[in-house]
């Protein structure tokens, strides 16, 4: 009876402990959420990118890799969302199983939510640069990609019934906030990425604005229009939500011109 006690106050004790290890594994701070069952479905049905970490608090290289998933998650954010899921969880376990985790820990990127097959970190290196590198690269690309000013007409005029926004850029690859921005409007508006290294694209088409780092196309029309607000994830995301409604003080000062 005494050995019987003594081993249930050991398993009881262990389970404290494991169940404090997976909740401070990741400090409030850290950019990293913890996700039960419920909360990875909530997130799958935003259709959103996201990254998850499946773990295990008794896992060394989990904890290894603490810090350095949650400096890759500092530096996502806002773009790519990052959570960890702790699997050894009896309430996770289910779930765990259907998302194929063999072992810990297990890096899934979901490019849309449940939308699109999430993509295996096939990595060795754990290391928060290589994390965020590999992220950036698995999320599709919707935006249309133009090599010279010369072709921006012909793309806006493919797409006359629907709103377009193009993006001038110093960058030589899309930037994974228009990677982003593309993945939440797919099917709602047609994003254009285009270099812009000298700053000169804005002149050559004919804007009379400098510092032109987005232009529209409101559907209907070839007349670009300057956005002058914050290029961020949420400023750009409350803005083409009101290009989308109609309510974009851009779409107002457009009909005004035309008048």
């Amino acid at each position: 009876m005494l050995v019987s006690g003594r081993l249930n106050m050991l398993a009881l004790s262990l389970g404290v402990m494991a169940e404090l290890v997976s909740a401070g594994m990741y400090a409030a701070n850290s950019g990293v959420k913890m996700l039960d069952s419920k909360g990875f479905w909530k997130v799958m049905a935003d259709k959103q990118p996201c990254l998850i970490a499946f773990v295990a608090p008794w896992c060394g290289h989990c904890q290894q890799m603490v810090p350095e998933y949650s400096k890759a998650a500092q530096s996502l954010h806002p773009l790519i969302p990052t959570y960890a899921i702790d699997c050894d969880n009896e309430a996770n376990k289910f779930l765990c199983s259907g998302q194929r985790v063999q072992g810990f820990p297990t890096l899934k990127l979901y490019p849309r939510g449940d939308q699109l097959p999430a993509k295996d970190y096939a990595g060795g290196d754990r290391k928060a640069n290589s994390i965020v590198k590999w992220a950036s690269t698995q999320l599709p690309n919707q935006a249309h990609k133009l090599s010279s000013v010369d072709e921006i007409k012909s793309w806006a005029e493919k797409n006359v019934k629907s709103h377009r926004v193009l993006l001038l850029t110093k960058e030589k690859k899309v930037p994974l906030l228009w990677k982003v921005l593309g993945n939440k409007y797919k099917g709602k508006l047609h994003l254009g990425v285009l270099k812009n290294p000298d700053g000169d694209v804005p002149e050559k088409m004919g804007l009379k604005e400098k510092e032109v780092k987005v232009v529209v196309y409101p559907a209907g029309t070839n007349k670009p229009l300057v956005y002058q607000g914050d290029t961020k994830l949420e400023p750009l995301t409350k803005f083409f939500d009101s290009v989308l409604d109609g309510t974009a003080d851009i779409l107002a000062r457009a009909s005004k011109d035309e008048l």
